[in-house]
């Protein structure tokens, strides 16, 4: 666990220079509360999780073999990196479009937060919440319905959704949003190819999924 502290440090501190070195500028409120927030849940979430079950920080950092979605994770890291440096470009040093109003920001940095909260609350309910798609018979993977498990099959993913389409503005950007499409794009895929795997290699996934109809969002898929 220490050392997923560490690395998540680490990354967050990497994040926030990506975005202020850009920026020119570190007088900006929003990016400071946005990267703190950041650091903040997504550790703690973490750190509540390995309470509950020893062993998922690691699966998290490290998980074993059998990942079926190698396309998700680099093309991620590339587009999260452009995000933050046209966020840092354009709100901070060259405002290529009108700036983003005090209260629109706002708003997006609400619902950015609350989709990473719901992210961390699927996180922390599935102690196989891996950074994989991958089935863990090792681990003594089972079901889990319940939390937002009982509202969709994939609510990390539709948490991850929200928090990238508003990335982008609740860093004060309009343009870096363009950044996140691959990504959201890339997050549908992911939960196509992971319920098929869930569908097929889980045992009580199918009848959990007769139960719990929708995959991200109530009412639509």
């Amino acid at each position: 666990m220490r050392k997923t502290v560490v690395v998540s440090i680490l990354f967050y501190s990497f994040s926030a220079l990506a975005y202020f070195l850009p920026a020119g500028r570190f007088d900006l409120p929003f990016a400071w509360c946005y990267f703190g927030l950041n650091a903040i849940i997504g550790i703690g979430a973490v750190a509540i999780a390995e309470a509950k079950t020893p062993g998922f920080a690691l699966e998290r950092l490290h998980p074993a073999a059998g990942e079926k979605d190698r396309l998700f994770k680099p093309v991620g890291s590339f587009c999260s990196l452009a995000l933050l440096v046209v966020a840092g470009l354009d709100a901070g040093r060259y405002h290529w479009v009108p700036s983003v109003g005090w209260q629109p920001q706002l708003v997006a940095f609400v619902l950015d937060m609350a989709g990473l909260v719901l992210v961390c609350w699927a996180m922390v309910v599935n102690s196989y919440f891996s950074s994989a798609v991958r089935l863990q018979p090792e681990r003594g993977q089972v079901v889990v319905s319940s939390g937002p498990y009982s509202i969709v099959r994939h609510p990390g993913y539709t948490g991850g959704i929200v928090y990238l389409a508003l990335n982008g503005l609740a860093l004060g950007s309009w343009w870096a949003g363009l950044a996140a499409v691959p990504m959201l794009l890339l997050t549908i895929r992911r939960t196509i190819m992971e319920d098929a795997m869930l569908q097929s290699g889980l045992p009580g996934y199918s009848d959990y999924s007769q139960k719990v109809r929708y995959r991200l969002f109530p009412g639509l898929w």
